[in-house]
Formats: structure tokens, C-alpha cells, sequence
């Protein structure tokens, strides 16, 4: 989320460039007088349709999805077939628009077809991408969270879960994005309970959805899996501590992190993030408190937990978590020395920060040790 209140993607530079190859089949329909003509029947299909004729394909109407693409040459005809050689005009011939294509035309074939393809390339390695806003006047509803997970689901397209939360509270889940569309194609709203608004939202790497409602409470995604990303329903999930809100939620693989207003962190335990489509393992069982204060908490797709200090802003992170252990065992900080300008350097500044606040954890907890970890 940028500082206008928009979400952004970041696709890093990659050996292989993104391309992605549009078609579109033109059709035609053979008559006694005509021949093969553009002119078909009512209950055909487009005259440039996808390949199974349900969707229109006409090619002045096919435009690259942003700025960030751009094409790679004029459209042309395809002409090979499933490995066979093609004539130079590409037709492929058969006897209705449903029916099995030939490349030779036969005393049957009453209707033929040619593949028109265009390439276009991702251009924005390396940088920051705008997504589209939901309205047409971005400060209308803008985003306050964003999510991205669903790495390990069983999608062979490099599917991923981005999941949003607007300002009103909404929750906004990102249609089509994957491996060659990282930007997706649209925003679809996921129905909310009555009188619940979301603040915070975390999705993980099996598809598993919590969110922290402005009450202080917590909502659980029910009915993930590969064929309804989006999930079915919600289930509530009560504040570990009646006097203190929650506010802040992140989701691993089988673990979930909180952290409440008192800036106490929280384990939920029971969680199976792979057995997501169950409401029990989904939900969990209980909240279990961690020694020591942080301000927020974030699960990596492999469990290990990374949270920030309290009063330093320094980045800690979990000792010994393992599957078998995935609360870990102690905090551990990493002192980064950051540069800020030519001339000057936060180094000490750094420290000297670090040494309160990890005082002020070993006075909690005893149990956090330091490394440093220096920034090039």
C-alpha cells in the first residue's frame, strides 16, 4: 500500500521475461453459392471468438491490461496445428464449430477456422506498478491493507491469494493473479457479516484467510481451496483477552500470530493451515501469550515469525521455531546499521536504541539474545 492509499506490485527482474500470447480464432461458415464467408448463422459463434466460441475476440477490441505491457509486433496467423505445417493462409477445417479440425479441407468440412495470435511483454521489472483503483476517483475508497499468499496451493499456473482492505472497511479479493499475470484482472468484494468491519487482513501460503475487525475481534475464512479461492463464509474468533483488542494478525502455514493493543503477542494454536477447508482446523483451538512486547508480527510461508520492537522499531526474530515447536523458543534481535546519507551514519544511533529495547525485553523475558546484522 502506498503512501496515496493505492496498491502497488513489484515484480523483481527475472531470466525469463513475462510474455503472454493473445488469440483469437476467426470463423467461417462454407455456403452453396458463396463458398466460405464471413456471413455466419445466429446460433454461431463470434466471427473471432477464444477457441471454444463462447467469448468475443474481436482484435481491435483486445488491448494490453496497463501500462506495463506492451506488445510485440502486429497480429499474424498462425500456421501450425498441433505440430503439423499449415498452408500460409492458416485455415483449418471441419464440419461445425465444435467438431475435430483438419488442415486439409474435405467434402465435409462446412466450416473453417484460423488462429491469430499477438505477443505482449512485461515491462515493469524492477519497478513499482499502480493497480487500478476501485473507483474511477482513487480517494473515494482507498486501501488501507494488503495481503498476498496461497503459494503452496495446488495451482500449476503460479497462482497467488491477494487479499485487501479498503478504508470502509471492505474486503477485496484480487482476481487472475499468477506467475504471468502479476497484476491480476480485477478486484472482487467478498461478503462481509452484518455490522463487521475489517482493519487488518492476512492470508497465507495455503490459501488461509484471518482478519482483525475494528471491534478488536478476529474472522476466520472458511471454504478455501483451489477451486473457491475466495472461500464460502466466515467465522468469528474472540479477542485473547476480553479487556484488549486485537490488532494486528498474521498467518503462516500452521501457525497464526496476533498482537493486541496492549501490544502483548498471541499464539493461536490448532491451526492447519493444509486442511484449510476444515472449520475447526482453520479456526484453531486457543490463544497462548508469548513472553515479551512487540508492535507487530509477521509469519514467513515457512512459519518463522519476524516482529518489530515496541519502543526501537527494530526487526526481531523467533529462535527455534520448527514444525514440531512452532512457538520457538526466545526473541532474537538484528541490529542494522542503516546509512542514511553520504555524510552521515545511523550506527550508533541504531545501538544505542537496540540496547534499550532489548533491556527492556530481558526485563520481561530474559530470554533475547542480539546479532548484528549490517546493511549493504
Amino acid at each position: 500500500v502506498g503512501g496515496d492509499r493505492q496498491i502497488y506490485v513489484h515484480v523483481h527482474g527475472l531470466d525469463i521475461p513475462i510474455r503472454v500470447k493473445e488469440e483469437a480464432y476467426e470463423n467461417q461458415r462454407w455456403y452453396p453459392l458463396d463458398g466460405f464467408s464471413k456471413r455466419l448463422l445466429p446460433t454461431d459463434r463470434y466471427q473471432f471468438s477464444s477457441e471454444d466460441g463462447l467469448i468475443d475476440r474481436t482484435r481491435e477490441n483486445i488491448r494490453v491490461p496497463s501500462m506495463a505491457w506492451q506488445w510485440e509486433g502486429d497480429w499474424h496467423i498462425e500456421t501450425v496445428m498441433n505440430g503439423e505445417p499449415l498452408d500460409h493462409d492458416g485455415w483449418t477445417y471441419a464440419v461445425d464449430f465444435p467438431a475435430t479440425y483438419y488442415s486439409t479441407k474435405q467434402w465435409t468440412s462446412c466450416v473453417r477456422r484460423r488462429k491469430w495470435v499477438r505477443s505482449r511483454k512485461y515491462c515493469a521489472m524492477n519497478s513499482w506498478c499502480a493497480i487500478a483503483p476501485l473507483h474511477k476517483d482513487p480517494t473515494q475508497e482507498p486501501f488501507i491493507d494488503v495481503s498476498v499468499g496461497g503459494q503452496s496451493m495446488n495451482d500449476n499456473q503460479g497462482g497467488l491469494q491477494v487479499w485487501a482492505v479498503t478504508a470502509h472497511g471492505r474486503v477485496m479479493w484480487r482476481n487472475g493473479v499468477s506467475s504471468i499475470s502479476p497484476e491480476g484482472s480485477r478486484w472482487n468484494a467478498v461478503p462481509m457479516p452484518p455490522s463487521c468491519e475489517v482493519k487488518n487482513i492476512s492470508c497465507g501460503a495455503t490459501g488461509l484467510v484471518w482478519a482483525v475487525l475494528w471491534s478488536g475481534k478476529a474472522l476466520v475464512r472458511t471454504g478455501v481451496s483451489v477451486n473457491t479461492p475466495m472461500g464460502e463464509g466466515w467465522l468469528e474468533v474472540e479477542s485473547p483477552d476480553e479487556e484488549v483488542k486485537l490488532s494486528q494478525i498474521s498467518v503462516g502455514v500452521n501457525s497464526v500470530w496476533a498482537v493486541t493493543a496492549d501490544r502483548r503477542v498471541w499464539f493461536r494454536k490448532g491451526v492447519k493451515g493444509e486442511a484449510a477447508a476444515s472449520d475447526e482446523l482453520a479456526k484453531g483451538s486457543g490463544w497462548v501469550e508469548m513472553v515479551g512486547d512487540m508492535s507487530l508480527a509477521s509469519v514467513a510461508p515457512n512459519d518463522q515469525v519476524f516482529a518489530v520492537g515496541v519502543d526501537d522499531r527494530s526487526l526481531y526474530f523467533r529462535v527455534g521455531v520448527t514444525a514440531a515447536e512452532l512457538t520457538g523458543k526466545r526473541w532474537k534481535s538484528l541490529q542494522a546499521a542503516v546509512q542514511l546519507s553520504r555524510t552521515s551514519s545511523t550506527s550508533s544511533y541504531v545501538h544505542v536504541r537496540q540496547h534499550h529495547s532489548t533491556a527492556s525485553l530481558n526485563n520481561s523475558s530474559g530470554s533475547v539474545e542480539s546479532i548484528d546484522w549490517l546493511e549493504t
